[in-house]
């Protein structure tokens, strides 16, 4: 539980989002960029409320009940990095993990008719599987934990209601299901998980004629009011990761579109992708090697000369045809396969989303399917004597996964230790990273940045600096297309002419006139370089904030001040929630300039955010004596 927030979605969820920061002191980095950070804590400008809560996506995604729980553990932590620890949100994705594999074990023990043995495998390759710790390890999939904790509550529900036909246990299960979908959208197939829950309990001694019964009236029109709620839900998940509000009823969290262009690979291509995480995920399931937070997609190249990608489509369809045929002789095939087909279908990327073609997460539920299908199997078909023995050798070897699942646990450190495991798996034979690193790049380039910025001697500052510029140039050479790569570019630019300003002061107080007059040269020519760098990133995003504030800073360093102001009410009116440091620094270039009343109101709305900043109080001071 020591593991850090990551830079991966961690910052846009939690450390940086007012709607689980709110009612928390906030460190506003006031901050002219490439010098020390100072931090102040400053009255969180952006109070919100519950309702907020419900009416506002994050990240391109609807899940209000995710971000309630997240608002329930924010705290306070000067010590911190972020200034908020990531240790509660941890422990609790823990604690719903641990839940969550009693509910498999009470699920399956249910739907085994309590064989113990079936029970204690398939929760334990749920609890200790590898590809599952991205689901929990991981801050931000507290959605994951948290939709699959409703998810089989509502599977726990049905049973009951199946088994003993009463009203309240449909209720219950309704209500489970709405919990779910509020916590992810991926919660939207759970009628069609009620419907294989129907055709299991079917007492067809005919796996055929179950499937048959399961398609009837008695089975699907309790199931309407769900699958009415499933395309509402759904209609909300499509029209936020599309950018938009939903009719108007919620609040856009941000302006990026997360579902690709269906123009951007053509139809065969998706049915190749999906084809191959369904078969890429089975795999893992029984060789969780290689795992990676970052599987991005093939370079056109890879593609076309990949055989994988070419027979995918037909596995999928052999074993999709295979649980089929598999209903002459026996349930548990397609009962197995069909839940790993529902649960995992949405992010087969049959419609991309996002810059992966599988990630470790998508796996937390579908997994329960295939591991009950094995168990299921033993049960049925091994000889009568052998499967208690195969039963508990099965247990044996799913706990055989937790040293890898312990070391995976470990890469989820930080930033650092995430991002450089991405790329170690991705480089190509002569050990060059692949062109599709451009973003892992581009973030583990950020945090060094970052771990620049807080470093406590200049040597270690010059080290992270040259890692951080090193990974910027890498990405951008591999054609990155990322504000924050050119940003972050721009960002050690400036750190590097700063550190050169200081050296050349220190130079001139020694006396060494030409020394310092080279070096303020050469400082010059970074700062350059870096509004440069800055404005490539507004170019490519024009409403993004913060490279109008770090190109601000750059000009107020040149004391370029009439440009500084510029960027910084660009920068207001962009990034509002930068609102303190941003109204310090325009203050301070209007007091350059001596117009001392606008230098005047934004130091007065500094203080409103602080009343004890004492920068602003000087400035104040000296402002109103004249």
């Amino acid at each position: 539980m020591d593991n850090e927030f990551v830079d991966w979605d961690d910052y846009t969820y939690v450390t940086e989002n007012n709607l689980v920061r709110s009612g928390t002191d906030i460190a506003a980095f006031t901050q002219l960029k490439g010098t020390k950070t100072s931090i102040n804590p400053v009255v969180n400008p952006h109070t919100t409320s519950i309702v907020d809560v419900f009416r506002t996506a994050v990240a391109l995604n609807y899940h209000p009940l995710t971000v309630l729980t997240m608002r329930w553990n924010n705290n306070a932590c000067p010590t911190c990095p972020e200034g908020i620890s990531a240790r509660p949100f941890i422990f609790w994705n823990i604690v719903l993990h641990l839940l969550n594999s009693l509910l498999v074990l009470l699920l399956i023990y249910r739907l085994s008719k309590k064989n113990l043995l079936i029970s204690i495998f398939v929760a334990a390759v749920f609890a200790f599987h590898p590809m599952h710790v991205e689901s929990v390890a991981w801050v931000s999939e507290r959605k994951d934990v948290l939709y699959s904790f409703f998810f089989l509550l509502g599977l726990l529900s049905y049973w009951n209601y199946l088994q003993e036909n009463a009203k309240k246990w449909l209720l219950g299960t309704f209500c489970f299901f709405i919990f779910s979908c509020l916590s992810k959208a991926m919660a939207v197939v759970f009628p069609f998980a009620m419907l294989l829950l129907y055709f299991w309990n079917n007492k067809s001694e005919n796996p055929t004629a179950a499937l048959k019964n399961s398609l009837t009236p008695a089975a699907w029109i309790p199931t309407l009011p769900f699958f009415a709620c499933s395309i509402l839900f759904g209609s909300i998940a499509m029209s936020v990761q599309a950018g938009g509000d939903f009719l108007g009823l919620l609040e856009k969290g941000t302006t990026a579109v997360a579902m690709n262009s269906f123009e951007d690979f053509k139809i065969m291509e998706r049915v190749q992708f999906a084809s191959y995480g369904f078969i890429e995920y089975i795999l893992h399931f029984f060789v969780p090697t290689n795992l990676s937070a970052f599987y991005p997609y093939p370079d056109q190249q890879s593609f076309d000369d990949s055989t994988f990608f070419k027979v995918a489509p037909i596995l999928l369809f052999l074993i999709l045809g295979g649980a089929l045929a598999s209903l002459k002789f026996t349930k548990s095939i397609a009962l197995g396969i069909g839940f790993y087909l529902i649960t995992i279908v949405l992010v087969l990327q049959f419609v991309s989303v996002g810059s992966v073609i599988m990630a470790d997460r998508y796996s937390y539920l579908p997994y329960i399917g295939l591991a009950f299908m094995l168990a299921m199997l033993v049960q049925e078909f091994a000889p009568e004597k052998a499967r208690t023995g195969i039963l508990m050798a099965m247990i044996a070897v799913s706990c055989l996964y937790i040293p890898k699942t312990i070391s995976q646990i470990e890469l989820w450190q930080n930033s650092e230790t995430l991002w450089t495991n991405v790329l170690d798996l991705n480089k190509t034979e002569d050990n060059l990273v692949q062109p599709t690193m451009a973003r892992p790049l581009g973030i583990r380039g950020n945090y060094y940045g970052k771990q620049a910025d807080k470093a406590k001697t200049p040597k270690d500052r010059q080290v992270y600096l040259d890692k951080a510029f090193k990974d910027f140039v890498n990405a951008a050479k591999l054609g990155s297309k990322s504000t924050s790569v050119y940003e972050g570019i721009g960002s050690t630019y400036g750190m590097r002419g700063n550190m050169k300003q200081e050296q050349a002061r220190q130079l001139q107080q020694k006396n060494k006139g030409q020394e310092a007059q080279n070096l303020a040269q050469q400082a010059k020519e970074d700062l350059n370089l870096a509004i440069q760098n800055y404005s490539k990133a507004i170019e490519l995003d024009p409403q993004r904030g913060t490279s109008y504030f770090n190109r601000g800073v750059t000009y107020s360093i040149l004391r370029i001040h009439d440009k500084a102001i510029s960027d910084y009410t660009k920068t207001l009116e962009f990034a509002p929630e930068q609102a303190p440091r941003t109204h310090m620094n325009r203050g301070i270039s209007y007091a350059a300039i001596r117009q001392n009343q606008k230098a005047i109101a934004d130091f007065q709305k500094v203080l409103k955010y602080n009343p004890k900043n004492e920068i602003a109080q000087r400035y104040l001071k000296q402002l109103t004596r004249k």
